[in-house]
This record gives C-alpha cells, structure tokens and sequence, in this order.
C-alpha cells in the first residue's frame, strides 16, 4: 500500500519573502501568509522573478519590457505578461509559444 507523503509549505510574509528573495527549489510552494497568494519554484528564479500559482480573486502578471518579453517567449507558451513600455502604453499580452500579442487588438507587441 502507498505511504502518505508529508508536505510542508514555507510561510512567511510578502514583505519578507521579498527582503530574502530566496530560490524555491523545484515543486517546493512559498506561502505569503498575509496575502495568501502561492509560489511555486523552479530551482533557478529568485522568488521576486517567479509568478503567484493561482489564486482567488485577481490575476496578477508579472511586469515586463517588450525587450524582456521577446526574451522569453520560447519558454512561455501560452503565457500572460504586462508589457510595460508597450507602444500606447502599458498593457497585458498574451505568448502562443512564438509572439507575444496584445490583448487589446491581437497585434504583436513593439
């Protein structure tokens, strides 16, 4: 028969884990105890680089440039971003793997 595993979530609050900034090995979940939003590491990116895991209420997007964006749309099919220094102006984009796109219109960002 299968054993339960016992699962341990770090906590702290989000003023904290932010002044730390620790790296979350992979899978292991950082808990903001005064926020109740949810980090998931990736053993590479500092907890100020990892986005929330899902939570109830608003989506948050993790802000980019469109340099930083295209930077990273290999590695983020299907991704949501907010492209700070979008032409009009600040604005949420979405990655299908290829190009990053602007919500507003479905034109790639520049």
């Amino acid at each position: 028969m299968a054993q339960a595993e016992h699962i341990q979530l770090r906590i702290d609050t989000d003023t904290n884990w932010t002044a730390a900034n620790p790296t979350l090995v992979s899978g292991e979940a950082g808990l903001e105890s005064n926020t109740g939003r949810l980090k998931i590491g990736d053993s590479t990116s500092a907890w100020t680089d990892l986005g929330y895991f899902f939570e109830k209420g608003p989506v948050y997007l993790k802000s980019y440039t469109v340099a930083q964006a295209e930077a990273i749309q290999t590695t983020a099919d299907l991704g949501m971003v907010w492209v700070s220094d979008e032409t009009g102006g600040a604005q949420p984009a979405y990655c299908d793997g290829t190009s990053w796109y602007r919500f507003s219109d479905g034109t790639v960002i520049s």
